[in-house]
């Protein structure tokens, strides 16, 4: 059923959920110096159809210290929130009584996608999310209490991979919360520092708690029952932080961890045994005592190298083997009756139970002195009543070993008896008081145009997109995909001004600068007379300093396009040129989605007008010029080099202008690279698809997934040379299934000429012998 959300103006939206007090009606009718007119405010939701749209205008508009209340009941959404603003709450009526629903969702990776520091959510439920259910991204001071989180039906590698996923994050308090039906992990915590997770309950998913390349974390009083592995210490390689350590574990019920392991096959999780209670896995320094370990029919305790995993590792800088890890003083039974999935059944054939504790025997052989670890480096396994050890030397573990009989484990534990000093306990900064009620994005939502007219940037009503003198139209190299939409682009200067010339990033626009970007699609490809449909312009504007965002929707009548925050979405049908018949859900972005996509360090920036994709010809109406040559001599563009001096990114699929390697990279660079970057977005999973980089590993050769759950499609690297069949990367192109698709939002299609391009270059590069 088509259903489209149209904003004539924010404040009649926000009157759906709470009346606006005095403050905030006098802050609309200005953008600078307003901030000190706006207050913090309390705004209650209740279950609507149109719910989706008034909670995502909501967030657009929030300011520092705004709370958002849902009623009881349940709330349908069918795309991802995202939340972008400072002090932040979310809060429900409780875990049991309200419930937040994507069951059925169109877009996005998550169901809420949060990057605001002092972020609190409490007191509701997410439900069924095509992907992860909330995902905070590098933030201060994240609070999740009271949260449920869960996959309703079966367990299945289609679930979610998380349920809470702080990542990246800072000062992360995790209280109360529930996690069930996680393809992955329940509650997740990566790439973190100063971390409590307390108080929880994780089950029916595939890791209950895991946390993951974090430094400094306290897991205690919580209860991981049901899941294939209970309680997971990892660190892994190709991220951004690594070198996970003193993390404590501590007063948890570890107990009857026997589900059969759901994950789809390539990611790391895939490998934990069914029936483990709690794996630790190269990470140094973890502290694990006064746990209650029962009945988890593999391993009570898993202390393990990233060795047993049996991927490659690609990462210079990873230190795969786990050292000065202390397990004491636990109350371990009941564990190892019935070992199962590859390793377990390994270990079986010594006899059943297998030992309480395994440890793979794995050393670094760089760090020993004499022949022995360095105390500070070596592991203390002490006090833990009458568990049994075993070093089952995980390099001398083969089947032919075992049929030889020439394996020979080692249970003496007293070699790893003398304990170590305790981790110091984590303690939780204090939560960053608001140090601004409005920031310049919120004001400039406010004061934004609320028709497209009024920016002035087309004659007549601007259907025919025909630009007004001073509005200079141009056109890229190699363009994003955005489900077959045809783009019309235009830049506008403020008089006098000029842009500088930089080879490295955007063009340094100057103050004022206005970007347009129209997208439509042709009535019918093979007959151009029948004219397009206009859907939406974006507008890119630079204000002290800052660039901000917004969406306009075409009205049907193609006369005006109207200020659309929250986002919306057409239902469209077109003739190709070559004569099929197709049809789309056209997804308008919300502001906050923009920002996601366009940031780079929090920071919005345009993504296509680069000097090198750019440096292009383009017809102005009296002949082609080269478009950066064109702005140098209307005065508009400064400090152009020669023509011999400017890199030149290749047309994607004109291999006349670049290699296979060259038009892949830069496919990629313009579709992916805007989050997959050092500062954007999707740096947690350590994959880096800029146009110049080099180093493969980054850009994905060998490299493990992160984060990944279904959307690894059980393939186990992002890239395997010479397979694109084996390759996550194509997978992900090739996928129009939320969750799995990327890039995540932005289109609905799949990219046919990328991904064709991609599958070459991948089946091109030299396999590895």
């Amino acid at each position: 059923m088509h259903r489209s959300y149209f904003v004539a103006s924010l404040f009649l939206v926000i009157l759906h959920a709470s009346p606006i007090t005095p403050a905030r009606a006098e802050a609309s009718k200005t953008h600078a110096g307003a901030a000190e007119a706006i207050v913090p405010s309390v705004y209650r939701l209740s279950p609507s159809d149109d719910v989706q749209y008034r909670l995502q205008e909501l967030l657009i508009s929030a300011v520092p210290g705004d709370v958002i209340e849902f009623d009881a009941g349940l709330f349908q959404f069918n795309r991802q929130i995202d939340i972008t603003t400072d002090n932040l709450t979310l809060r429900g009526q409780g875990s049991g009584k309200t419930t937040l629903t994507f069951k059925g969702q169109l877009s996005g990776g998550q169901g809420i996608e949060a990057t605001g520091n002092n972020f609190l959510v409490e007191g509701l439920a997410i439900e069924d999310t095509a992907g992860n259910a909330i995902k905070v991204l590098g933030a201060r001071n994240v609070t999740f209490r009271d949260v449920r989180t869960e996959w309703t039906g079966e367990t299945l590698a289609t679930n979610g991979a998380y349920g809470l996923y702080p990542v990246q994050c800072r000062n992360v308090l995790i209280d109360s919360c529930v996690a069930i039906g996680a393809s992955d992990s329940g509650i997740y915590v990566g790439q973190s520092r100063d971390v409590i997770v307390r108080g929880c309950r994780a089950e029916r998913n595939v890791a209950g708690i895991e946390i993951e390349n974090t430094v400094g974390a306290d897991v205690y009083d919580n209860v991981a029952t049901d899941n294939a592995g209970g309680l997971l210490v990892f660190d892994l390689p190709g991220l951004q932080q690594k070198s996970g350590r003193n993390v404590r574990l501590f007063r948890n019920r570890i107990s009857g961890n026997n589900h059969v392991n759901f994950a789809a096959p390539g990611n790391i999780v895939a490998a934990v045994p069914p029936g483990t209670g709690l794996m630790i896995l190269a990470t140094d320094h973890v502290e694990a005592f006064d746990n209650d370990i029962t009945d988890n029919q593999t391993a009570s305790i898993l202390l393990v190298s990233y060795l047993v995993s049996g991927k490659k590792v690609n990462d210079p800088d990873y230190d795969s083997i786990p050292e000065a890890v202390s397990i004491h003083d636990n109350r371990i039974s009941g564990g190892g009756t019935k070992p199962s999935g590859e390793f377990g059944l390994m270990l079986s054939t010594l006899g059943t139970p297998v030992p309480d504790i395994l440890f793979d025997g794995v050393v670094n052989p760089e760090r020993l002195v004499d022949g022995k670890l360095p105390d500070e480096l070596q592991h203390s396994i002490v006090n833990n009543g009458k568990a049994r050890f075993l070093n089952f030397k995980f390099a001398d573990l083969n089947p032919i070993s075992l049929a030889s009989g020439t394996y020979k484990p080692e249970r003496d534990v007293s070699v790893y008896s003398k304990p170590r000093a305790s981790l110091a306990p984590i303690s939780l900064a204090d939560h960053d008081p608001p140090t601004k009620l409005a920031d310049k994005t919120v004001l400039a939502y406010r004061a934004a145009p609320k028709r497209l007219s009024e920016f002035g940037l087309f004659e007549g009503n601007g259907s025919t997109q025909q630009p007004v003198a001073g509005v200079v139209p141009y056109d890229l190299n190699t363009t994003l995909f955005t489900d077959h939409a045809t783009k019309y682009r235009f830049i506008r200067v403020p008089d006098g001004a000029s842009i500088g010339y930089t080879d490295t990033g955007v063009l340094r626009f100057p103050e004022g600068t206005v970007i347009a970007k129209t997208f439509a699609y042709p009535v019918d490809g093979t007959d151009t007379t029948k004219g397009e449909r206009l859907l939406e312009t974006r507008i890119e504007l630079i204000e002290e300093g800052e660039w901000f965002g917004y969406s306009y929707q075409w009205n049907d009548d193609q006369t005006d396009a109207s200020l659309l925050l929250g986002g919306g979405e057409v239902n469209v049908s077109w003739i190709n040129e070559d004569g099929e018949h197709l049809s789309n859900r056209y997804e308008i972005p919300n502001a906050n989605q923009c920002l996601n996509c366009h940031s780079q360090n929090a920071a919005y920036v345009p993504i296509g007008p680069t000097a090198m994709n750019m440096n292009r010809d383009y017809d102005f109406g009296d002949g082609k010029a080269n478009q950066l040559d064109y702005l140098a001599e209307k005065h508009l563009l400064v400090d152009l080099p020669p023509a011999a001096k400017r890199d030149r990114m290749p047309v994607s699929d004109d291999p006349s202008t670049g290699s296979l390697n060259q038009r892949a990279h830069a496919w990629l660079d313009v579709n992916c690279a805007h989050c997959h970057s050092p500062q954007g977005t999707a740096r947690t999973s350590g994959l880096d698809l800029r146009f110049k980089q080099s180093d493969p590993a980054k850009f994905g050769l060998w490299k493990s997934p992160v984060a990944a759950g279904h959307g690894s499609g059980g393939r186990s690297y992002d890239i395997v040379p010479g397979e694109p069949d084996k390759s996550i990367l194509l997978y992900r192109i090739q996928s129009a299934t939320p969750g799995i698709r990327m890039p995540s939002v932005g289109r609905n299609m799949v990219p046919t000429k990328g991904a064709t391009l991609i599958e070459q270059w991948i089946t091109a590069m030299p396999k590895d012998k």
